[in-house]
């Protein structure tokens, strides 16, 4: 799977013969696949296809392109920010990976009531990490329901919602990593998009991802989208697990350290950054594809690569899957991040607006 990854990567950025060649003989699928998403997109703008209105009001977080933006951590600071300003709030999210196909509640205050195999590892490192309500399921409406019948919640944030146009929303934030941009500007499978890029007037605002790191790309600075801000992610601690109980431990601890890097997510590149930033020396990287499922032989590998080595260091979306496993004490850990957000209260007072 990793290798499919890294493939498709090569696909897109039409890399020698036989990338050029893969390009082309996709690009047919694509044309099809935007000839489908536009008659969609137009059939929910003509008012053809429903869009429900809950009782509660919405805030939509997405992108346009497959791959880490930063969705997740972004959610999770909306939702912490808005709570600490009297919102009554809740995350609703689709639980990609998990068996569950009906509504779950994931999560309350800030326990996690459900497993990665059951909803996902996303839900779950949410639920551990957010004092509210985390609510997964395919049914969006359904799950919005119970938001603000259950639990009388006021507003809730649509994990990855900018093409689930199905669930009304009062404000669309639209996410685009600063390094990636539209790629190569082709939808799926010929390229990163999952809609075109003119379907980026619908967002209210612009959040430009990892800006700090890679530079600040310019390609939606256009007067046709509304407001940009500016986030990066953040490392805020380690995470160690004991008996299911999570413990932080200072970043710093991760300087001078041989350390092996264990990754199942979409980009690990910023991980990667992040480490040599607090001077861990990266002797090992193992990495699996996005949201993989880790099992016994995989336990068995990695244990077994890491032996001479300080640290095993993870994701907290991964470190959801892996605490099950019996690693030696103190040897696995996960690296936490936040997403800080550059005039962070404007937005915030901006998305109040749009809520009033």
């Amino acid at each position: 799977m990793v290798f499919a990854q890294r493939l498709t990567h090569h696909i897109w950025q039409r890399q020698g013969f036989w990338g050029e060649v893969g390009w082309l003989a996709l690009t047919p699928l694509s044309l099809g696949f935007s000839g489908l998403v536009r008659a969609r997109n137009l059939l929910y703008d003509q008012g053809w296809l429903a869009i429900q209105r809950p009782t509660l009001k919405v805030i939509s977080v997405g992108n346009l392109t497959v791959g880490g933006t930063g969705k997740t951590p972004m959610v999770l600071w909306l939702a912490q920010a808005l709570q600490s300003r009297g919102h009554r709030v809740g995350i609703l999210t689709r639980g990609y990976g998990g068996k569950n196909k009906d509504v779950t509640v994931v999560g309350t205050a800030g326990q996690a009531l459900a497993t990665p195999a059951e909803v996902g590892d996303e839900p779950v490192m949410l639920a551990r990490a957010f004092a509210g309500v985390v609510i997964s399921g395919r049914d969006r409406v359904a799950a919005a329901e119970i938001a603000g019948g259950r639990f009388d919640l006021n507003v809730v944030i649509l994990d990855d919602g900018f093409q689930h146009r199905q669930l009304d929303r009062d404000i669309d934030l639209l996410l685009v990593n600063s390094k990636r941009g539209s790629g190569n500007g082709w939808l799926l499978p010929a390229g990163p998009l999952r809609e075109p890029l003119a379907a980026a007037r619908r967002a209210d605002v612009v959040i430009i991802t990892k800006g700090s790191i890679y530079g600040r790309d310019g390609w939606l600075a256009s007067g046709r989208m509304g407001p940009a801000f500016y986030g990066d992610l953040k490392p805020t601690a380690l995470l160690s697990s004991t008996q299911g109980q999570w413990h932080e431990l200072p970043v710093a601890l991760l300087g001078g350290k041989r350390v092996m890097t264990l990754t199942g997510i979409a980009d690990p590149t910023p991980f990667y950054y992040s480490l040599r930033e607090w001077e861990a020396e990266i002797a090992e990287v193992m990495e699996f594809p996005d949201h993989h499922v880790y099992t016994q032989v995989d336990w068995q590998t990695i244990s077994l690569a890491s032996q001479k080595f300080d640290l095993i260091v993870t994701t907290e979306k991964d470190l959801v899957k892996l605490e099950r496993f019996p690693f030696a004490a103190g040897k696995l850990v996960a690296l936490r991040v936040r997403m800080e957000i550059e005039q962070g209260d404007q937005l915030l007072d901006l998305v109040e607006r749009q809520l009033a």
